[in-house]
């Protein structure tokens, strides 16, 4: 199977086909079939997520996600939601604010009564904090 080429392929032509500010998102779904690898610099610097999803599974034997990749989020700014441990992780917007839902516990989040947790869709304005 060759998909981590084909991850890599399709990220480079996302990125040579479009301007950066095109792609500027709140919410990144960050690959790690790659492991170290996976979810490149140059697509985090042109995305720019404030929130990085990462589907893995508990224990799983590949050791996913990689050290390196959850240091480049880290360096990034990118606050991290695993799967693993928050369990199903759910993103509501109304346009102006994202309400993150998760179903174990969201850290961070200013209602853990309701494991919820809310951050301004900078999207909207252009801008990003």
């Amino acid at each position: 199977m060759r998909l981590p080429a084909v991850e890599r392929a399709a990220a480079h032509k996302i990125l040579a086909e479009n301007r950066p500010e095109t792609l500027r998102s709140d919410v990144l779904k960050i690959g790690h079939h790659r492991g170290k690898n996976s979810t490149t610099q140059g697509f985090l610097d042109a995305v720019q997520p404030q929130i990085g999803i990462i589907s893995v599974g508990q224990a799983n034997p590949y050791g996913h996600p990689s050290p390196e990749l959850l240091e480049r989020l880290q360096v990034a700014g990118v606050r991290i939601l695993r799967r693993d441990r928050e369990g199903a992780v759910h993103v509501l917007t109304d346009g102006q604010k994202l309400e993150i839902r998760c179903f174990v516990a969201c850290p961070g989040a200013e209602n853990t009564a309701s494991n919820r947790t809310e951050t301004p869709n900078q999207k909207q304005s252009g801008e990003k904090k």
